[in-house]
């Protein structure tokens, strides 16, 4: 939680501006993914869909109330709401990605078991991207930003590879 005088309205952000909280939105829906995928074959795209969509939520949902829980600013529990609601925003877009191939699954562009792979593999090439981008957000170099990148990328191939082995 950032630290904020009483008082200091919500910070703006744009699509992904915190992309740390991005990345940790995309390992959770990920890790349930890649579970019910192996768990739950004879599930489809809309199955996925709807529980990419309630992980993401839940888990925003938490992130907001310890948040405001825990804030200690004398400021009305609406404003609290707010700054905790939008300073976690990002785990909601993360979920943005995700659901494109499942959507595509969905509406038969896509067969149902390409859908859920693609799913997986976008969420690779998302925590690379945000991974690379929440490094670079911090003034890392281009090197450090390459490995923030490859790490963020590796936490998906491991929930892929666990998947598999299951």
């Amino acid at each position: 939680m950032h630290v904020m005088t009483s008082g200091t309205p919500p910070p703006a952000r744009g699509f992904l501006g915190d992309t740390s909280r991005a990345v940790y939105g995309t390992i959770v829906a990920t890790a349930v993914l890649a579970a019910e995928a192996a768990a739950l074959s004879h599930w489809g795209p809309w199955q996925f869909l709807s529980t990419l969509v309630a992980t993401v939520l839940v888990l925003w949902f938490a992130e907001v109330y310890s948040d405001v829980l825990g804030d200690t600013t004398t400021d009305p529990f609406r404003m609290r709401l707010a700054r905790a609601g939008n300073e976690h925003w990002a785990v909601l877009e993360s979920a943005v990605p995700l659901a494109i191939p499942l959507i595509l699954g969905g509406i038969g562009v896509l067969s149902e078991d390409n859908a859920v792979f693609a799913t997986l593999l976008v969420a690779v090439g998302a925590l690379a991207i945000w991974g690379g981008f929440a490094s670079r957000q911090r003034g890392s170099s281009w090197p450090q930003v390459v490995v923030a990148a490859v790490a963020s990328a590796l936490i998906g191939v491991v929930i892929i590879l666990l998947k598999s082995w299951l």
